[in-house]
């Protein structure tokens, strides 16, 4: 590849390394922690209070959607259809984050 690399191709490690292994390490420490800070960002000022939770709920507890409509006492169609609508507003922000210019 040569020359300028985009940010996407940069988190999905899709460039070459030019970094002792050493540096790659701390590369690789540095990419996790802006996902992370990424992700954070977007369920805390992105999402509503339900979509997060829910969202939580199915990606970090693993639960089901049954197990997290008895929970919060709403339907599994009801917990589909957040969770939808969480996905797809971090779906459009990450494409806008890694839009180059």
């Amino acid at each position: 590849m040569g020359g300028t690399v985009n940010f996407k191709d940069f988190l999905n490690n899709k460039c070459e390394s030019v970094f002792s292994h050493r540096d790659e390490s701390e590369l690789m420490e540095a990419k996790k922690k802006i996902k992370n800070y990424f992700m954070k960002n977007i369920l805390e000022f992105c999402l509503t209070p339900k979509e997060k939770q829910i969202y939580l709920m199915k990606n970090r507890e693993k639960l089901t959607h049954k197990e997290i409509a008895k929970t919060l006492g709403i339907s599994k169609i009801t917990s589909r259809n957040i969770l939808y609508r969480a996905n797809k507003k971090i779906n459009r922000i990450s494409k806008q984050f890694q839009e180059e210019e």
